[in-house]
C-alpha cells in the first residue's frame, strides 16, 4: 500500500477516535497530565500492531523519565503507575515491568495496581514462579487477603524448582496464621535489595526499606503502650505523650501512615482514574 495512503487512513482513525471521545465535565486532578501515557490502544496503532514493540518501547521510557526530585514523588509514582499498567495491558508478560512494577508501584502506595499488575503477569507468565510468589506476598501484606494469597504460594510452588518446598512452607504458614507481615516483609525487602545491582533500584528500595522499618517502629510503639497501659491505642499522639515515641517516622516517599481499626498502616497512593475496578 501506497506510503501516503497509511498515512492518510492513520489520520482518519485519529480524528474519528478525538472526534467521538467521552465528554469529560470535571477535569482530573493536576497531577495526572505530569507526564502523558498514551492508551494502550494508541501505542499498538503507533507502531503499527505489535503491542509488544509498544510494550517495550514504554517500559523504556517509564524507566528513562522518572525524576528523583524529593517533591515529585506523588507526580512520579502518578505517572509510574500510568505507565506500568499501561505496558501490563500491553504485554502482561513483559519481565522487567511486573519485577519493576512490585518493587515500585505496591511499595510505593499505588497499592491495588501493583497487585493487578502482578495478577496479569501471574496469568500470563505460566512457566514463571515469581510473579504468583509477589503476588501472593502483596496480597497478604497490603490486602490481608490469607486465603488468596495462599492460592498463590501455591501456584507458585506448582511451577517451581529449587524452591518448590519454601513455598509450600509459606503457604502452610498462612494457613496456621504464623507468618509475621512486618518481619517478613522487611526480609522481603532486603533480599530485593541485596539481590539488585542497578544503583538506581537500590536507591528506591532503601526508600521502600526505611518506610517499612517506620511502619515497624509506630507498631511496636503500640503494642508496648498497650501493654503498659492495658488498653488499645485510640490517638496515636498517646505514643508521643506517654514516651513511647519521640517522633513519628519520617516516610522518604512523602506518603506517611495512617491510623485505622486499631492499626498502623501504610497510606496509599490515589491515582485518578486508576481506582480499582
Amino acid at each position: 500500500m501506497h506510503p501516503l495512503v497509511v498515512a492518510l487512513l492513520s489520520y482518519c482513525v485519529f480524528a474519528a477516535a478525538w472526534a467521538s471521545r467521552a465528554h469529560i465535565d470535571t477535569a482530573p486532578p493536576a497531577e495526572v497530565f505530569d507526564r502523558v501515557v498514551l492508551s494502550p490502544a494508541l501505542q499498538i496503532l503507533m507502531t503499527g500492531g505489535d503491542r509488544f514493540l509498544a510494550a517495550n518501547l514504554e517500559s523504556i521510557r517509564s524507566a528513562a523519565t522518572t525524576s528523583d526530585a524529593p517533591k515529585a514523588a506523588e507526580y512520579n509514582a502518578s505517572f509510574t503507575t500510568r505507565s506500568r499498567s499501561a505496558v501490563a495491558q500491553l504485554n502482561p508478560c513483559h519481565e522487567d515491568n511486573y519485577y519493576l512494577g512490585s518493587a515500585l508501584l505496591s511499595w510505593g502506595g499505588a497499592v491495588s495496581e501493583g497487585i493487578d499488575l502482578l495478577h496479569r503477569a501471574t496469568e500470563c507468565r505460566t512457566w514463571d514462579e515469581l510473579p504468583p510468589f509477589f503476588y501472593g506476598f502483596n496480597l497478604f501484606f497490603f490486602q490481608r487477603d490469607v486465603e488468596g494469597a495462599r492460592a498463590a504460594f501455591e501456584t507458585a510452588a506448582s511451577r517451581a524448582t529449587d524452591n518448590a518446598a519454601a513455598l509450600r512452607k509459606m503457604a502452610i504458614m498462612l494457613a496456621a496464621g504464623e507468618l509475621k507481615d512486618d518481619s517478613a516483609a522487611l526480609d522481603f525487602l532486603q533480599r530485593e535489595r541485596a539481590a539488585t545491582a542497578d544503583p538506581k533500584l537500590q536507591a528506591m528500595l532503601d526508600q521502600r526499606i526505611t518506610r517499612i522499618e517506620g511502619l515497624i517502629t509506630l507498631r511496636n510503639a503500640q503494642q508496648r503502650y498497650e501493654a503498659r497501659f492495658g488498653q488499645p491505642l485510640s490517638d496515636p499522639a498517646a505514643l508521643i505523650a506517654s514516651g513511647e515515641l519521640d517522633a513519628f517516622p519520617n516516610d522518604p516517599l512523602g506518603l506517611g501512615y495512617e491510623f485505622a481499626d486499631g492499626r498502623f498502616r501504610l497510606k496509599e497512593l490515589k491515582i485518578a482514574g486508576l481506582e480499582r475496578r
